[in-house]
């Protein structure tokens, strides 16, 4: 068994995105590969493109789909560049594109990568290690101010101001370089052992993630340049783990579904916005008790689905 990571709601996925014979996909977040996977075993003669930024996800990638050969491309880069990278490689449409978001298995139990808070390890949470910019980096330098609007709006950390003033006041005496440098810095404000101590490291951490890698800055064009390649008939599925992500990836569905926008007594449409996308499923998909109770990673996942469909005003 593959344990490099394990791919969330993979039946659930692979059915919504319904591979068909001769179709090009993308899986704009490869990770171990186990969704292309899915996707190629799945339909005859369809073509898979990769994107993952971590060199050590290509590299199990790559080992778990070498059988595949020509059918799958692994592109190392953020799904950031999708469009562009499509384009490099004369790819016009797509009939389907996978996004599952967020951090890997692999990526939060290597300790090294610095993604947890568990353990002791280089404060780095860089998902393209070929980036300077560390968490380490964010910590020791980033203002007062900064630190607590990233704490707020990544983390939705009660604690924002506190923990970030704790922060600015503890690196003047020395830079906190480890993992276990700033969770003990947040337990000092949260209280160590403490539930809500468990939570606030969780929050603080996930937020500076996100901070470092630029997830929510990327994330809405992405999206939007998927849904523009996709042919008519084409599916986007997404995998979404907090409600900062959730909530980007129903707003650009609503709105690639509600077309126009112009006031509802127009005459005429003024806007040029045209219906894009039917939503497969209004409310979010959730995982399996069985999934849940063997991968308790998958807990917090929500799905979403939608089709591409000839422009409708």
């Amino acid at each position: 068994m593959n344990t490099y990571h394990t791919p969330v709601m993979l039946a659930e996925c692979v059915a919504w995105l319904q591979p068909r014979t001769g179709g090009v996909y993308v899986d704009a977040t490869l990770g171990g590969g186990g969704h292309t996977l899915g996707m190629l075993k799945a339909a005859k003669g369809i073509m898979v493109y990769g994107f993952d930024q971590d060199a050590d996800a290509l590299a199990e990638a790559k080992e778990r789909l070498s059988e595949y050969g020509d059918s799958c491309e692994l592109i190392g880069t953020n799904f950031s560049r999708l469009r562009t990278e499509l384009a490099l490689r004369k790819v016009k449409s797509i009939d389907g594109a996978l996004f599952d978001l967020g951090v890997s298995s692999h990526q939060l139990d290597e300790q090294s990568r610095g993604f947890s808070f568990d353990g002791d390890a280089p404060l780095d949470m860089r998902m393209d290690r070929g980036q300077a910019y560390t968490a380490a980096d964010a910590v020791n330098t980033l203002t007062q101010a900064e630190l607590t609007r990233i704490f707020k709006e990544y983390g939705e950390e009660l604690n924002a101001g506190r923990i970030a003033a704790k922060i600015v006041k503890e690196r003047v005496k020395q830079p906190l370089q480890t993992t276990a440098d700033l969770a003990r810095v947040v337990e000092s404000v949260a209280g160590k052992g403490s539930k809500e101590s468990l939570k606030s490291k969780a929050r603080i951490f996930q937020a500076l993630r996100i901070h470092v890698n630029r997830e929510l800055d990327v994330l809405a064009p992405a999206l939007q340049d998927a849904i523009d390649l996709l042919a008519p008939g084409g599916r986007i599925v997404v995998l979404s783990y907090h409600s900062l992500e959730d909530r980007i990836v129903k707003n650009i569905f609503k709105t690639a579904a509600d077309g126009c926008v112009c006031p509802p007594k127009a005459m005429s449409c003024n806007c040029g916005k045209h219906k894009q996308l039917a939503l497969l499923n209004k409310k979010p998909l959730v995982p399996s008790d069985e999934e849940t109770d063997s991968n308790s990673r998958s807990r917090s996942v929500k799905l979403r689905a939608a089709e591409k469909i000839m422009g409708e005003k």
